[in-house]
């Protein structure tokens, strides 16, 4: 079959890609609410490049049969501003700099070009190419939001990208044809294999980016389960279930490493005053505001956890008994004649710690944490604002019942 009996209807598949993207935008609305408030802002800017996205195709469907300022400037621009808007949802999902600016300003470029190379200085092959080269550009946003260095490494985040920069390269590709190869308004929609081509990526692009983005969305709001599931509800630290877990790894790590290990033990001195004389939503900020002082005496790499009520426990991966017990008292620092200061009044508060290291006769971590929780203990026994050592167990002697006196106000 030549070329000259290629018969296929242009308009017709703009107008059904239109129609197909506006369902897939309804999708997106019933799936709204089932989809994290995490996602909703991305979801908005997603939206309305869905909703003008068909809108300027159905516009590039009257090219000829319509006034040019419509069928021309205002669906270009249309179809322009679409693609920003599908750039800055994906650089909101992924927490980006949104280049909202950069985007506008492309897109402005876009409709005074159009309206120039029209009515001004008509010339449909430059304004053609140009538009093309940002069209590009928009595209390639999108795109460089997925395969940025460090950018998510799952299939369907990559697919999605690959969408994009497949349709940026057709952009570009149509920009250096139609530079060597002059076109009129008619011959733009032109029953040809490369029109089709062209005009197939802007129609096809949007339906299936959607579909890849909703999948995102999908696997962010697992992603934000699995850590709900994980995260104590009031002071965001690791819960009780997930220290533990996180703890037994790290035990495992440091016996096939051959590395040191080390527990802390925080126990909040006499807090149930707290929650006597002020109440338990100030009870609640109290302990918000001692995490976030544990949290600032410890490092990044260690696992910090709330083990219940007042109680909290850090594990120090590749530490010894001296070098937490340098970090423990950083902690106890932390709270020593530092009163927390709250609404209902100031508070004086301090901590007891103990401190455990990993020995050979912990064979898990409730025995390592056993030895620390009795450190702790002993600590608030001998007065409290002190942190007390357990001995490692050896083979011979069971040295956990007893502490070592470390540090105390």
């Amino acid at each position: 079959m030549s070329l000259d009996d290629f018969a296929f209807d242009l308009r017709t598949a703009i107008v059904l890609g239109a129609l197909t993207t506006e369902l897939i935008a309804g999708l997106l609305l019933l799936s709204w609410r089932s989809l994290p408030r995490a996602v909703h802002p991305s979801l908005r800017w997603w939206l309305a490049g869905l909703l003008l996205h068909p809108l300027g195709l159905l516009l590039v469907a009257l090219r000829g049969l319509a006034p040019n300022w419509l069928s021309v400037w205002t669906a270009n621009t249309a179809l322009a501003l679409s693609l920003a808007c599908m750039a800055i949802a994906l650089r909101n999902f992924y927490q980006l700099p949104e280049r909202r600016g950069r985007l506008y300003l492309i897109c402005g470029l876009v409709a005074l070009l159009s309206v120039w190379f029209e009515l001004v200085q008509p010339a449909v092959s430059i304004r053609v190419v140009a538009i093309s080269v940002l069209l590009a550009v928009l595209l390639g946003s999108s795109a460089h939001a997925v395969f940025r260095r460090g950018g998510p490494a799952g299939l369907i985040p990559r697919l999605t990208g690959a969408l994009f920069a497949f349709a940026a390269a057709v952009m570009l590709v149509r920009s250096m044809v139609h530079a060597y190869w002059p076109v009129d308004d008619a011959g733009l929609l032109a029953a040809s294999p490369f029109n089709l081509l062209c005009v197939g990526t802007l129609v096809l692009m949007p339906i299936l980016v959607t579909v890849g983005f909703l999948l995102m969305c999908s696997e962010r709001s697992q992603e934000l389960l699995e850590s709900a599931a994980q995260v104590d509800y009031l002071t965001g630290i690791y819960n009780r279930r997930a220290i533990e877990e996180l703890s037994v790894r790290a035990i495992a790590a440091a016996r096939r490493h051959g590395t040191p290990l080390a527990v802390m033990s925080i126990d909040i001195d006499h807090f149930k005053r707290i929650n006597d004389d002020l109440g338990h939503h100030a009870g609640d900020r109290a302990l918000v505001e001692a995490v976030d002082r544990i949290r600032k005496g410890i490092r990044t790499e260690d696992l910090f956890g709330r083990h219940g009520g007042e109680e909290f426990v850090v594990v120090f991966p590749a530490t010894d008994g001296a070098s937490a017990l340098a970090l423990a008292e950083r902690v106890r620092l932390a709270f020593d004649g530092r009163a927390i200061v709250l609404a209902e009044g100031s508070v004086e508060v301090t901590v007891s710690i103990g401190v455990a290291e990993l020995g050979p006769r912990d064979v898990d971590f409730s025995n390592l944490l056993r030895r620390a929780d009795r450190a702790m203990y002993a600590a608030k026994n001998s007065g409290r604002n002190r942190i007390l050592l357990s001995e490692v167990e050896t083979n011979s002697v069971r040295q956990d019942d007893r502490a070592t006196g470390v540090a105390s106000a």
